[in-house]
């Protein structure tokens, strides 16, 4: 069976979708990971090519959902899957990290707590 690939997506690629990257990567899920933004400054810009080779695309907000799909179409944005965290957290964030955890296990199918996941405190080790 092959990897599945997830495109983690915020707005400038530096705090959220990095943060949620690095969860999902911390959960010892076998997956691929990346993250990008949709903003013009972002550190890592979301393209038509990562896109294409995301299996799943978990955005942030409604507004990245409708970037995906107004510049790459409609057969990209039903990889969408929003996330609903708002722009209010910087990279690592505690309650960011608390907030992810469970919604990046809903989203891709995980079980809710592996072996190999950390502690749901927030804290990062």
């Amino acid at each position: 069976m092959a990897m599945k690939k997830v495109l983690m997506v915020c707005s400038g690629n530096l705090d959220r979708s990095p943060t949620a990257a690095m969860v999902l990567a911390e959960m010892c899920a076998p997956m691929w990971v990346a993250s990008a933004g949709t903003e013009r400054w972002a550190k890592n810009k979301v393209t038509k090519e990562l896109c294409e080779e995301a299996d799943v695309i978990c955005v942030m907000e409604d507004a990245h959902h409708r970037h995906i799909h107004e510049q790459f179409g409609p057969e990209y944005a039903s990889k969408v899957i929003v996330l609903d965290v708002p722009d209010n957290y910087v990279c690592w964030d505690e309650d960011l990290v608390r907030m992810l955890k469970p919604k990046i296990r809903a989203a891709l199918g995980l079980p809710t707590r592996s072996a190999n996941d950390q502690p749901d405190d927030g804290r990062v080790r």
